[in-house]
């Protein structure tokens, strides 16, 4: 699990620093077919499955608002 928050967050990251809205819902759509493909696969709870895809799903959005906000002090200092 440590490894899928990481890639995530990795994920989210890179896309708030270069692109924009319309790359995070593609990849919080990804996210979550790959996380339910994932823990169907490996005959997890459905509780388990809800609960781990809406843990990555939040560490994308978060990872997401980190990167475009240093995408933004990046703009500004470069602007002065």
């Amino acid at each position: 699990m440590s490894f899928a928050i990481f890639g995530v967050a990795c994920l989210g990251l890179a896309i708030g620093l270069k692109l924009r809205v319309s790359a995070l819902i593609a990849a919080t759509l990804a996210v979550v077919v790959a996380s339910i493909a994932t823990g169907s696969f490996l005959q997890l709870s459905v509780q388990t499955i809800i609960r781990s895809t809406f843990y990555l799903v939040i560490v994308t959005q978060i990872a997401y608002l980190i990167g475009l906000a240093l995408a933004l002090l990046s703009y500004r200092a470069r602007r002065r």
